[in-house]
């Protein structure tokens, strides 16, 4: 299942905003109709464990959108006290980097 997600994340002022998309049909292969909180919490911990994202996920959200048949996690992640790396150079500075020093 942690192969079939789409992951988005926005930028917050503190932490980040992630939101999971799982097609139904993959959710309920594991977890069956039941659909809750407890289930996103573990779902949202084992594809952070699996990309080595060392993020906290707080106030977790599921969602079951029955028209598109898709499953959708929310969640606020916090880097506090670890080593976060923050994504915020521009495409220049990227690439520009002098390799011969």
């Amino acid at each position: 299942m942690l192969n079939s997600i789409y992951e988005t994340r926005t930028r917050l002022d503190e932490g980040y905003h992630i939101s999971l998309t799982i097609p139904k049909e993959e959710y309920t292969v594991i977890y069956g109709n039941d659909i809750n909180e407890q289930h996103a919490t573990e779902i949202i911990n084992d594809y952070l464990q699996h990309r080595d994202d060392d993020g906290e996920a707080h106030d977790i959200k599921i969602y079951d959108h029955e028209v598109s048949n898709m499953i959708e996690i929310e969640a606020k992640l916090n880097y506090i006290g670890n080593e976060h790396t923050d994504y915020n150079k521009s495409h220049g500075e990227l690439f520009s980097k002098n390799t011969n020093e």
